[in-house]
């Protein structure tokens, strides 16, 4: 089988690999996302070089259909949910097991799916509703993460939430939102994304700083870049008693307003991954998911697609490797 190896930052390399062996399910795979963290590995940001080292086998927004495993399952499209959990701890014993301190993750720990076979546990695979097409399945892993972000915010119908960054997280974060009854902002400082996102009902305002927005103290806010700037942006905008959630993880560390945050009780939350059952209702989502927010490449490209994001050549925030 075929697959792209991280062989150094800034270099990958489609390479001929024996077919993985051993327990658990073989998946042909039919597409996996490109994730931020994806990126900042392969260009060795300082963030990522202190936790993953080349080689790596990339990919952890994986769907594929099943070859090897039980009969109930044979020819079935599933989703792969990313990390392996000890299933004893505290964290997972409460129900919160993406917290596990233990957990491994799929394209870090383990080969991912930037490859045309993978073999995993069969506790990782989740069926994809019927008449789904498997590709969208590569959308389940982002959609969850950002409705556990969305959750923990905490939105209420009626509100104006800001979003900071209209990239995958931000545009999957903005249509939640939208779900619930809620005007969503963005700042996102590539004009054609923010028009694309507009003209697809999916913010009602966008501005490539936050002062080009309206001058409007939002309740809530979410930071889907995670660096000092857009965090202390984020915080600015904020109403007293506002709440505001980071779940982009671009930065290390950020400086913080403390006279604002507590003087005016804004509340600060982090939000990493999803559970379990918030993974399993994505599926039920993803077919209304608006197609337009995605673009579709050919996984024999995957190089040329890592170059197309970090250049900032699409407008389209989320983009799917397809073998």
């Amino acid at each position: 089988m075929r697959a792209w190896v991280l062989r150094d930052y800034g270099h990958l390399a489609l390479e001929e690999q024996p077919l993985p062996q051993g327990e658990g399910l073989l998946l042909k795979v039919a597409a996996v996302g490109i994730c931020g963290s994806d990126l900042s590995v392969y260009k060795g940001a300082p963030a990522m070089r202190a936790r993953w080292r080349p080689p790596l086998v990339l990919g952890h927004e994986v769907a594929g259909v099943v070859e090897e495993g039980p009969e109930d399952l044979l020819g079935r499209g599933v989703a792969l949910y990313p990390a392996l959990v000890c299933g004893t701890c505290p964290h997972c014993r409460s129900g919160k097991p993406h917290l596990c301190p233990r957990r491994v993750h799929l394209g870090f720990h383990l080969p991912g799916g930037l490859a045309e076979r993978i073999r995993v546990p069969a506790s990782l695979a989740y069926p994809l509703p019927p008449g789904l097409p498997p590709w969208k399945g590569a959308l389940a892993e982002p959609l969850a993460v950002a409705l556990h972000a969305v959750r923990r915010a905490r939105p209420a119908t009626g509100e104006t939430a800001l979003v900071v960054g209209g990239g995958a997280m931000g545009a999957l974060a903005a249509w939640l939102l939208g779900q619930q009854g809620v005007e969503v902002h963005l700042v996102e400082p590539r004009k054609e994304r923010g028009e694309l996102l507009r003209a697809l009902g999916l913010v009602a305002a966008t501005g490539e700083t936050l002062e080009a927005l309206p001058p409007t103290p939002y309740p809530l806010a979410l930071d889907t870049v995670g660096l000092e700037a857009t965090l202390a942006q984020t915080l600015k905008a904020l109403a007293p008693g506002g709440r505001a959630v980071v779940v982009g993880l671009s930065g290390t560390a950020a400086g913080l307003d403390l006279q604002s945050l507590v003087l005016q009780e804004k509340t600060l939350l982090g939000s990493y991954l999803f559970t379990p059952q918030e993974f399993q209702e994505t599926l039920t989502l993803l077919s209304r998911l608006p197609e337009r927010l995605v673009r579709l490449w050919p996984a024999q490209q995957a190089d040329q697609a890592f170059l197309a994001l970090l250049e900032g050549r699409l407008a389209e925030p989320k983009l799917v490797l397809v073998w």
